[in-house]
Protein backbone atom coordinates (compact mmCIF):
# COMPACT_ATOMS: atom_id res chain seq x y z
CA UNK A 1 0.00 0.00 0.00
CA UNK A 2 1.35 3.36 -0.93
CA UNK A 3 -0.89 5.56 1.17
CA UNK A 4 -3.32 5.54 4.05
CA UNK A 5 -6.16 6.05 1.60
CA UNK A 6 -5.27 2.77 -0.06
CA UNK A 7 -5.05 0.87 3.24
CA UNK A 8 -7.74 -1.75 3.93
CA UNK A 9 -10.67 -0.14 5.73
CA UNK A 10 -14.45 -0.14 5.83
CA UNK A 11 -14.39 3.12 3.89
CA UNK A 12 -12.35 1.46 1.13
CA UNK A 13 -14.74 -1.52 1.14
CA UNK A 14 -17.86 0.64 0.84
CA UNK A 15 -16.15 2.58 -1.93
CA UNK A 16 -16.56 -0.53 -4.11
CA UNK A 17 -19.99 -0.48 -5.75
CA UNK A 18 -20.55 -4.28 -5.84
CA UNK A 19 -19.52 -4.69 -2.19
CA UNK A 20 -21.68 -1.73 -1.15
CA UNK A 21 -24.74 -3.05 -2.98
CA UNK A 22 -24.24 -6.57 -1.61
CA UNK A 23 -24.12 -5.19 1.94
CA UNK A 24 -27.20 -3.09 1.25
CA UNK A 25 -29.09 -6.15 -0.04
CA UNK A 26 -28.11 -8.05 3.12
CA UNK A 27 -29.90 -5.56 5.39
CA UNK A 28 -33.51 -6.47 4.48
CA UNK A 29 -32.52 -10.11 3.95
CA UNK A 30 -31.16 -10.48 7.50
CA UNK A 31 -33.90 -8.39 9.10
CA UNK A 32 -36.57 -10.55 7.48
CA UNK A 33 -34.93 -13.64 9.03
CA UNK A 34 -35.16 -12.32 12.57
CA UNK A 35 -38.62 -10.80 12.11
CA UNK A 36 -39.80 -14.16 10.79
CA UNK A 37 -38.33 -15.88 13.83
CA UNK A 38 -40.10 -13.54 16.25
CA UNK A 39 -43.43 -13.87 14.42
CA UNK A 40 -43.24 -17.67 14.19
CA UNK A 41 -42.53 -17.94 17.94
CA UNK A 42 -45.41 -15.56 18.71
CA UNK A 43 -47.81 -17.51 16.50
CA UNK A 44 -46.83 -20.97 17.79
CA UNK A 45 -46.57 -20.14 21.51
CA UNK A 46 -48.93 -17.25 22.19
CA UNK A 47 -51.61 -17.68 19.53
CA UNK A 48 -51.71 -21.47 19.19
CA UNK A 49 -50.57 -22.36 22.73
CA UNK A 50 -48.05 -25.02 21.70
CA UNK A 51 -45.55 -26.38 24.20
CA UNK A 52 -41.99 -27.77 24.46
CA UNK A 53 -42.55 -30.64 21.99
CA UNK A 54 -43.47 -28.31 19.14
CA UNK A 55 -40.69 -25.89 20.10
CA UNK A 56 -38.19 -28.74 19.83
CA UNK A 57 -39.56 -29.60 16.38
CA UNK A 58 -39.33 -25.93 15.41
CA UNK A 59 -35.66 -25.87 16.43
CA UNK A 60 -35.06 -28.89 14.20
CA UNK A 61 -36.99 -27.32 11.31
CA UNK A 62 -34.76 -24.24 11.61
CA UNK A 63 -31.49 -26.19 11.83
CA UNK A 64 -31.74 -29.38 9.78
CA UNK A 65 -31.89 -27.75 6.31
CA UNK A 66 -28.27 -26.64 6.71
CA UNK A 67 -27.23 -30.21 7.56
CA UNK A 68 -29.25 -32.35 5.16
CA UNK A 69 -30.03 -30.04 2.22
CA UNK A 70 -27.46 -27.24 2.10
CA UNK A 71 -24.46 -29.32 0.92
CA UNK A 72 -26.47 -30.61 -2.06
CA UNK A 73 -27.97 -27.26 -3.07
CA UNK A 74 -24.45 -25.84 -2.95
CA UNK A 75 -23.64 -27.84 -6.09
CA UNK A 76 -26.21 -25.76 -7.96
CA UNK A 77 -24.96 -22.57 -6.34
CA UNK A 78 -21.41 -23.28 -7.52
CA UNK A 79 -22.50 -23.83 -11.12
CA UNK A 80 -25.12 -21.07 -11.44
CA UNK A 81 -24.49 -17.32 -11.80
CA UNK A 82 -24.14 -15.95 -8.27
CA UNK A 83 -26.46 -12.98 -8.78
CA UNK A 84 -29.16 -15.31 -10.14
CA UNK A 85 -28.96 -17.45 -7.01
CA UNK A 86 -29.16 -14.37 -4.76
CA UNK A 87 -32.25 -13.12 -6.58
CA UNK A 88 -34.06 -16.48 -6.76
CA UNK A 89 -33.28 -17.43 -3.16
CA UNK A 90 -34.61 -14.10 -1.86
CA UNK A 91 -37.71 -14.59 -4.00
CA UNK A 92 -38.12 -18.11 -2.61
CA UNK A 93 -37.70 -16.97 0.97
CA UNK A 94 -40.28 -14.25 0.39
CA UNK A 95 -42.81 -16.69 -1.07
CA UNK A 96 -42.30 -19.12 1.82
CA UNK A 97 -42.80 -16.29 4.31
CA UNK A 98 -45.92 -15.20 2.42
CA UNK A 99 -47.27 -18.73 2.79
CA UNK A 100 -46.82 -18.51 6.58
CA UNK A 101 -49.58 -15.90 6.66
CA UNK A 102 -52.19 -18.34 5.35
CA UNK A 103 -51.41 -21.37 7.51
CA UNK A 104 -53.59 -22.46 10.42
CA UNK A 105 -52.00 -25.82 11.31
CA UNK A 106 -48.82 -26.29 13.33
CA UNK A 107 -47.25 -29.06 11.27
CA UNK A 108 -47.92 -27.29 7.99
CA UNK A 109 -46.15 -24.23 9.42
CA UNK A 110 -43.22 -26.38 10.54
CA UNK A 111 -42.97 -27.84 7.04
CA UNK A 112 -42.89 -24.33 5.56
CA UNK A 113 -40.24 -23.26 8.09
CA UNK A 114 -38.15 -26.23 6.95
CA UNK A 115 -38.72 -25.27 3.30
CA UNK A 116 -37.67 -21.67 3.95
CA UNK A 117 -34.56 -22.98 5.70
CA UNK A 118 -33.75 -25.09 2.65
CA UNK A 119 -33.94 -22.02 0.45
CA UNK A 120 -31.83 -20.06 2.92
CA UNK A 121 -29.23 -22.85 2.86
CA UNK A 122 -28.63 -21.84 -0.78
CA UNK A 123 -28.73 -18.08 -0.11
CA UNK A 124 -26.04 -18.10 2.59
CA UNK A 125 -23.33 -19.90 0.53
CA UNK A 126 -24.24 -17.71 -2.46
CA UNK A 127 -23.62 -14.61 -0.37
CA UNK A 128 -20.23 -15.98 0.69
CA UNK A 129 -19.40 -16.68 -2.96
CA UNK A 130 -20.48 -13.12 -3.83
CA UNK A 131 -18.22 -11.66 -1.14
CA UNK A 132 -15.29 -13.67 -2.49
CA UNK A 133 -16.02 -12.65 -6.08
CA UNK A 134 -16.61 -8.93 -5.48
CA UNK A 135 -14.06 -8.15 -2.76
CA UNK A 136 -10.28 -7.86 -3.08
CA UNK A 137 -8.49 -10.30 -0.80
CA UNK A 138 -7.12 -7.51 1.40
CA UNK A 139 -10.67 -6.36 2.18
CA UNK A 140 -12.38 -9.72 2.77
CA UNK A 141 -11.89 -9.53 6.52
CA UNK A 142 -13.64 -6.16 6.50
CA UNK A 143 -16.40 -7.56 4.27
CA UNK A 144 -17.07 -10.46 6.63
CA UNK A 145 -16.95 -8.12 9.61
CA UNK A 146 -19.48 -5.81 7.96
CA UNK A 147 -21.87 -8.63 7.05
CA UNK A 148 -21.60 -10.12 10.53
CA UNK A 149 -22.30 -6.65 11.97
CA UNK A 150 -25.42 -6.40 9.78
CA UNK A 151 -26.55 -9.80 11.03
CA UNK A 152 -25.90 -8.84 14.66
CA UNK A 153 -27.80 -5.57 14.22
CA UNK A 154 -30.70 -7.57 12.79
CA UNK A 155 -30.47 -10.00 15.71
CA UNK A 156 -30.76 -7.10 18.17
CA UNK A 157 -33.30 -4.94 16.38
CA UNK A 158 -35.28 -7.61 14.52
CA UNK A 159 -37.00 -9.23 17.53
CA UNK A 160 -37.45 -5.79 19.14
CA UNK A 161 -39.13 -4.40 16.02
CA UNK A 162 -41.05 -7.65 15.74
CA UNK A 163 -42.31 -7.20 19.30
CA UNK A 164 -43.49 -3.68 18.50
CA UNK A 165 -45.23 -4.85 15.32
CA UNK A 166 -46.84 -7.77 17.15
CA UNK A 167 -48.27 -5.29 19.66
CA UNK A 168 -50.45 -3.82 16.90
CA UNK A 169 -50.48 -6.54 14.22
CA UNK A 170 -51.29 -10.22 14.11
CA UNK A 171 -48.35 -12.56 13.33
CA UNK A 172 -49.86 -13.13 9.88
CA UNK A 173 -49.56 -9.42 9.11
CA UNK A 174 -45.90 -9.48 10.19
CA UNK A 175 -45.35 -12.34 7.73
CA UNK A 176 -46.80 -10.20 4.94
CA UNK A 177 -44.44 -7.37 5.90
CA UNK A 178 -41.51 -9.81 5.92
CA UNK A 179 -42.42 -11.04 2.47
CA UNK A 180 -42.17 -7.45 1.25
CA UNK A 181 -38.74 -7.16 2.92
CA UNK A 182 -37.56 -10.25 1.04
CA UNK A 183 -38.87 -8.66 -2.15
CA UNK A 184 -36.79 -5.56 -1.43
CA UNK A 185 -33.74 -7.77 -0.80
CA UNK A 186 -34.39 -9.51 -4.13
CA UNK A 187 -34.53 -6.20 -6.02
CA UNK A 188 -31.34 -4.96 -4.36
CA UNK A 189 -29.57 -8.26 -5.07
CA UNK A 190 -30.46 -7.86 -8.73
CA UNK A 191 -28.31 -4.69 -8.84
CA UNK A 192 -25.15 -6.45 -7.59
CA UNK A 193 -22.66 -6.90 -10.42
CA UNK A 194 -20.76 -10.13 -9.74
CA UNK A 195 -17.77 -11.01 -11.94
CA UNK A 196 -18.02 -14.29 -13.80
CA UNK A 197 -16.27 -17.05 -11.93
CA UNK A 198 -13.50 -19.02 -13.65
CA UNK A 199 -14.70 -22.31 -15.10
CA UNK A 200 -13.14 -25.39 -13.51
CA UNK A 201 -11.08 -27.65 -15.75
CA UNK A 202 -12.09 -30.68 -13.70
CA UNK A 203 -14.66 -32.93 -15.40
CA UNK A 204 -18.14 -32.85 -13.89
CA UNK A 205 -19.25 -35.97 -12.07
CA UNK A 206 -22.55 -37.22 -10.74
CA UNK A 207 -24.54 -34.95 -8.45
CA UNK A 208 -23.52 -36.82 -5.28
CA UNK A 209 -19.87 -36.82 -6.36
CA UNK A 210 -20.05 -33.08 -7.03
CA UNK A 211 -21.54 -32.44 -3.58
CA UNK A 212 -18.63 -34.25 -1.93
CA UNK A 213 -16.06 -31.90 -3.48
CA UNK A 214 -16.66 -29.50 -0.62
CA UNK A 215 -15.38 -32.15 1.79
CA UNK A 216 -12.38 -32.75 -0.46
CA UNK A 217 -11.29 -29.13 -0.04
CA UNK A 218 -11.08 -29.56 3.73
CA UNK A 219 -8.83 -32.59 3.15
CA UNK A 220 -6.68 -30.57 0.76
CA UNK A 221 -6.20 -27.50 2.96
CA UNK A 222 -4.86 -27.96 6.49
CA UNK A 223 -5.82 -24.40 7.36
CA UNK A 224 -9.42 -25.01 6.28
CA UNK A 225 -9.57 -28.21 8.30
CA UNK A 226 -8.18 -26.58 11.44
CA UNK A 227 -10.66 -23.70 11.07
CA UNK A 228 -13.59 -26.11 10.66
CA UNK A 229 -12.65 -28.30 13.63
CA UNK A 230 -12.13 -25.18 15.73
CA UNK A 231 -15.48 -23.66 14.74
CA UNK A 232 -17.39 -26.91 15.33
CA UNK A 233 -15.91 -27.32 18.81
CA UNK A 234 -16.39 -23.62 19.61
CA UNK A 235 -20.06 -23.64 18.67
CA UNK A 236 -20.60 -26.84 20.63
CA UNK A 237 -19.08 -25.11 23.66
CA UNK A 238 -21.25 -21.99 23.15
CA UNK A 239 -24.47 -23.98 22.93
CA UNK A 240 -23.73 -25.92 26.10
CA UNK A 241 -24.82 -22.78 27.96
CA UNK A 242 -26.42 -20.43 25.44
CA UNK A 243 -29.98 -21.50 26.29
CA UNK A 244 -29.27 -21.28 30.03
CA UNK A 245 -28.45 -17.56 30.29
CA UNK A 246 -31.88 -16.81 31.77
CA UNK A 247 -31.32 -19.41 34.50
CA UNK A 248 -27.87 -18.02 35.27
CA UNK A 249 -29.31 -14.51 35.54
CA UNK A 250 -32.02 -15.82 37.87
CA UNK A 251 -29.37 -17.54 39.97
CA UNK A 252 -27.65 -14.18 40.50
CA UNK A 253 -31.00 -12.76 41.64
CA UNK A 254 -31.69 -10.77 38.47
CA UNK A 255 -35.18 -10.38 37.00
CA UNK A 256 -36.56 -10.71 33.47
CA UNK A 257 -35.68 -7.11 32.66
CA UNK A 258 -31.99 -7.74 33.35
CA UNK A 259 -32.19 -10.91 31.25
CA UNK A 260 -33.55 -8.85 28.37
CA UNK A 261 -30.72 -6.37 28.78
CA UNK A 262 -28.22 -9.24 28.87
CA UNK A 263 -29.38 -10.49 25.46
CA UNK A 264 -29.08 -6.95 24.10
CA UNK A 265 -25.62 -6.59 25.67
CA UNK A 266 -24.47 -9.85 24.08
CA UNK A 267 -25.80 -8.72 20.70
CA UNK A 268 -24.20 -5.29 20.99
CA UNK A 269 -20.90 -6.90 21.95
CA UNK A 270 -21.20 -9.12 18.89
CA UNK A 271 -21.82 -6.07 16.71
CA UNK A 272 -18.74 -4.21 17.98
CA UNK A 273 -16.70 -7.40 17.92
CA UNK A 274 -17.63 -8.08 14.29
CA UNK A 275 -16.49 -4.63 13.15
CA UNK A 276 -13.21 -4.88 15.07
CA UNK A 277 -12.60 -8.49 14.00
CA UNK A 278 -13.03 -7.44 10.39
CA UNK A 279 -9.98 -5.23 10.74
CA UNK A 280 -7.69 -7.97 12.04
CA UNK A 281 -9.14 -11.22 10.65
CA UNK A 282 -7.30 -11.06 7.34
CA UNK A 283 -3.79 -10.94 8.83
CA UNK A 284 -3.66 -13.85 11.31
CA UNK A 285 -7.12 -15.48 11.31
CA UNK A 286 -6.33 -18.71 13.18
CA UNK A 287 -4.25 -16.86 15.78
CA UNK A 288 -7.17 -14.43 16.25
CA UNK A 289 -9.63 -17.32 16.70
CA UNK A 290 -7.36 -19.08 19.21
CA UNK A 291 -6.80 -16.01 21.38
CA UNK A 292 -10.52 -15.13 21.27
CA UNK A 293 -11.43 -18.63 22.46
CA UNK A 294 -8.97 -18.43 25.34
CA UNK A 295 -10.21 -14.99 26.43
CA UNK A 296 -13.90 -15.85 26.00
CA UNK A 297 -13.51 -19.18 27.76
CA UNK A 298 -11.65 -17.62 30.69
CA UNK A 299 -14.33 -14.94 31.06
CA UNK A 300 -17.13 -17.52 30.92
CA UNK A 301 -15.40 -19.79 33.43
CA UNK A 302 -14.83 -16.89 35.86
CA UNK A 303 -18.51 -15.91 35.67
CA UNK A 304 -19.52 -19.52 36.26
CA UNK A 305 -17.11 -19.82 39.19
CA UNK A 306 -18.59 -16.71 40.79
CA UNK A 307 -22.04 -18.30 40.54
CA UNK A 308 -20.84 -21.65 41.91
CA UNK A 309 -19.09 -19.98 44.88
CA UNK A 310 -22.02 -17.70 45.62
CA UNK A 311 -20.10 -14.50 44.98
CA UNK A 312 -22.32 -11.45 44.32
CA UNK A 313 -22.17 -9.95 40.83
CA UNK A 314 -23.48 -6.48 40.08
CA UNK A 315 -25.87 -5.96 37.17
CA UNK A 316 -23.42 -3.73 35.31
CA UNK A 317 -20.65 -6.35 35.63
CA UNK A 318 -22.99 -9.12 34.43
CA UNK A 319 -24.02 -7.12 31.37
CA UNK A 320 -20.40 -6.20 30.65
CA UNK A 321 -19.34 -9.85 30.76
CA UNK A 322 -22.20 -10.89 28.45
CA UNK A 323 -21.23 -8.15 26.01
CA UNK A 324 -17.61 -9.26 26.15
CA UNK A 325 -18.61 -12.88 25.48
CA UNK A 326 -20.69 -11.80 22.49
CA UNK A 327 -17.80 -9.78 21.09
CA UNK A 328 -15.37 -12.68 21.48
CA UNK A 329 -17.74 -14.91 19.51
CA UNK A 330 -17.44 -12.56 16.54
CA UNK A 331 -13.65 -12.85 16.74
CA UNK A 332 -14.08 -16.56 16.03
CA UNK A 333 -16.77 -16.38 13.33
CA UNK A 334 -15.39 -13.59 11.13
CA UNK A 335 -11.91 -15.13 10.73
CA UNK A 336 -13.43 -18.53 9.89
CA UNK A 337 -15.36 -17.09 6.95
CA UNK A 338 -12.30 -15.15 5.85
CA UNK A 339 -10.30 -18.39 5.77
CA UNK A 340 -12.98 -20.11 3.69
CA UNK A 341 -12.95 -17.30 1.13
CA UNK A 342 -9.16 -17.31 0.99
CA UNK A 343 -8.68 -21.07 0.72
CA UNK A 344 -11.70 -22.27 -1.29
CA UNK A 345 -11.50 -22.16 -5.12
CA UNK A 346 -14.16 -19.84 -6.61
CA UNK A 347 -15.86 -22.74 -8.42
CA UNK A 348 -16.29 -24.67 -5.13
CA UNK A 349 -16.73 -22.06 -2.43
CA UNK A 350 -20.48 -22.66 -1.99
CA UNK A 351 -19.87 -26.36 -1.43
CA UNK A 352 -17.01 -25.67 0.97
CA UNK A 353 -19.07 -23.18 2.96
CA UNK A 354 -22.20 -25.38 2.98
CA UNK A 355 -20.17 -28.41 4.08
CA UNK A 356 -18.70 -26.37 6.90
CA UNK A 357 -22.15 -25.12 7.91
CA UNK A 358 -23.47 -28.70 7.95
CA UNK A 359 -20.66 -29.88 10.22
CA UNK A 360 -20.95 -26.87 12.55
CA UNK A 361 -24.75 -27.01 12.85
CA UNK A 362 -24.62 -30.79 13.25
CA UNK A 363 -22.18 -30.44 16.14
CA UNK A 364 -24.42 -27.82 17.75
CA UNK A 365 -27.59 -29.92 17.77
CA UNK A 366 -26.66 -32.10 20.75
CA UNK A 367 -25.06 -29.34 22.81
CA UNK A 368 -28.22 -27.85 24.42
CA UNK A 369 -29.34 -31.30 25.56
CA UNK A 370 -25.92 -32.10 27.02
CA UNK A 371 -25.80 -28.66 28.66
CA UNK A 372 -29.21 -29.21 30.24
CA UNK A 373 -28.08 -32.58 31.61
CA UNK A 374 -24.98 -30.97 33.15
CA UNK A 375 -27.13 -28.18 34.60
CA UNK A 376 -29.67 -30.57 36.06
CA UNK A 377 -26.96 -32.69 37.69
CA UNK A 378 -24.53 -30.05 38.97
CA UNK A 379 -26.34 -26.73 38.58
CA UNK A 380 -26.62 -24.15 35.80
CA UNK A 381 -23.17 -22.59 36.43
CA UNK A 382 -21.56 -25.99 35.79
CA UNK A 383 -22.69 -25.89 32.16
CA UNK A 384 -21.11 -22.46 31.76
CA UNK A 385 -17.95 -23.71 33.44
CA UNK A 386 -17.78 -26.74 31.13
CA UNK A 387 -18.24 -24.56 28.05
CA UNK A 388 -15.67 -22.01 29.24
CA UNK A 389 -13.04 -24.64 30.02
CA UNK A 390 -13.65 -26.29 26.66
CA UNK A 391 -13.09 -22.95 24.89
CA UNK A 392 -9.83 -22.34 26.76
CA UNK A 393 -8.52 -25.81 25.91
CA UNK A 394 -9.63 -25.38 22.30
CA UNK A 395 -7.76 -22.09 22.04
CA UNK A 396 -4.60 -23.54 23.61
CA UNK A 397 -4.57 -26.64 21.37
CA UNK A 398 -5.27 -24.62 18.21
CA UNK A 399 -2.61 -22.07 19.09
CA UNK A 400 -0.10 -24.85 19.71
CA UNK A 401 -0.88 -26.39 16.31
CA UNK A 402 -0.29 -23.02 14.63
CA UNK A 403 2.95 -22.26 16.45
CA UNK A 404 4.36 -25.76 16.03
CA UNK A 405 7.51 -25.60 13.85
Amino acid sequence: MTSDAAAPSYKALLGLKPARRLALASVPADFSDWLDYAAVIALVVFAWGEGPYVMALLALALSLPYVVVGPFLAVIVDHAPIRTVLVISNLGRGLATLAFAFVDQTFVLLALVFLRGCIDSAFTPARQAAIQATTPEALRGHANGLHQAINQTSKIAGPAIGGLLLAVWQPQQVFLFNAVLSGVAMLLAATVIVPTRPVSDAPKGKFLTESLKGIAEFRRSTKLLIALIFSSCAYFAFFLYDALIALLADGFGFDATVFGFSIAASGFGGLIGALVAGRVAERRPILTMSLAAMVSGTTTALLASAALLGWPVQVAAFLLVLGFMGGATAFMLVPYRTIVQREAPPDRIARVFATGEAVIVGSMLSAPLIGSVIASQWGTPAAFLAGGVMLVLLGVVTLASVLRP
